[in-house]
């Protein structure tokens, strides 16, 4: 087997189709979710391990850069597809490498890496090579996998799986169909964009901050091309109510972003539009949906009435430090920042090159 790195249209292709089918792959490794990172004036690439064309593993890397300060950062992974474990510590080996082709001052990898056994994760590695990486994250400012907000749905259909949630989620959702909400997906340029500006308008309004449309436009319109976008929106009289956005990879669905109208009477639109991702999960042969970890304390109540799993991800985060001197500065640097801007994406958005 041979290791690669590519920006390749080709290769990337087949890249994003092993990440779509690859269990412990995740919707950060897609080739156009790290695209967008390029509205920052980062880079990125794809580590392939591959024999044959054949695609047995790899990375998604942003390169990330701020004023002088440039780092290597793999979002999720290395993976690697079952029966080939013993190429890992060469695909990790690579990541300080390549950090410092690109004269990076830092590089990190986020394994997979769980002690409650899913699918979608390890459970463990043997004799990783890890002695040159210290444990942690130092660099906050690309998003970086901490593990899945399960709904398991081996074994169930839509009856079953909705007599396993609790009872006010139960309720909640036979309210909102009583309310007669329709279902529609997003699928066009203008409707993606009206989606999109309702997600804008809920993190406004709940001071909490997304991208910019401008930013993520490309990467939503291909991702949808590719068939790995889905956003479902709730419509009543013809209005919009509500919608989620969904990313297809890692074989099941990862709830991204959401948006509702603020209206009296609630109608239900939040349950309503995660069951009907529950529904597409079942549809789609999947056996779990990630409705995602994290969120306000009112979020994560929500969550939980599905019936969700957290799997956090543990002992899974390593860094190397590749220029102790800059990435001291950097921190400095950061410190200072960050008390003067809301979003280090602003910030970036601001120095970047």
């Amino acid at each position: 087997m041979e290791i690669i790195f590519t920006k390749h249209a080709n290769w990337l292709t087949k890249w994003d189709q092993f990440v779509t089918a690859e269990d412990k792959a995740s919707h950060l490794s897609l080739s156009d979710w790290n695209k967008s990172f390029r509205s920052y004036g980062f880079d990125f690439e794809v580590c392939i391990l591959t024999e044959n064309e054949k695609i047995y593993g790899g990375f998604a890397a942003v390169i990330a850069k701020a004023a002088i300060f440039k780092f290597y950062i793999v979002p999720h992974g290395p993976v690697i597809a079952s029966g080939n474990e013993n190429q890992l510590n060469d695909l990790i080996a690579k990541v300080p490498e390549r950090a410092k082709h690109f004269n990076c001052c830092y590089g990190h990898i986020s394994l997979p890496v769980s002690k409650i056994e899913n699918p979608h994760t390890y459970t463990s590695f043997k004799n990783l090579s890890l002695k040159s990486a210290k444990e942690g994250h130092l660099f906050k400012y690309v998003y970086s996998s901490n593990g899945l907000n399960w709904i398991a749905l081996q074994g169930f259909d839509e009856e079953s799986k909705m007599m396993s949630l609790k009872a006010s989620s139960r309720r909640n959702i036979r309210y909102s169909y009583r309310k007669e909400l329709e279902l529609k997906s997003l699928t066009t340029k203008e409707e993606i964009e009206t989606g999109y500006a309702l997600f804008q308008e809920n993190s406004n309004q709940a001071n909490y901050n997304i991208r910019e449309w401008k930013d993520m436009k490309e990467t939503l319109f291909s991702l949808n091309e590719k068939g790995n976008l889905r956003i479902l929106a709730a419509y009543k009289d013809n209005e919009m109510k509500g919608a989620i956005l969904l990313v297809k990879a890692g074989n099941y669905y990862t709830y991204i972003l959401g948006g509702t109208k603020k209206e009296t009477p609630d109608l239900g639109v939040g349950d309503f539009l995660q069951w009907e991702a529950i529904k597409l999960s079942l549809e789609s042969g999947f056996d779990g949906y990630n409705i995602s970890l994290g969120g306000s304390k009112g979020v994560v109540e929500f969550k939980s009435g599905f019936n969700t799993e957290p799997i956090y991800f543990e002992n899974s985060k390593y860094h190397w430090i590749v220029k102790p001197f800059y990435f001291k500065s950097y921190l400095f640097f950061e410190k200072h920042l960050k008390s003067h801007k809301k979003t280090i994406s602003k910030v970036l958005s601001i120095l970047k090159k």
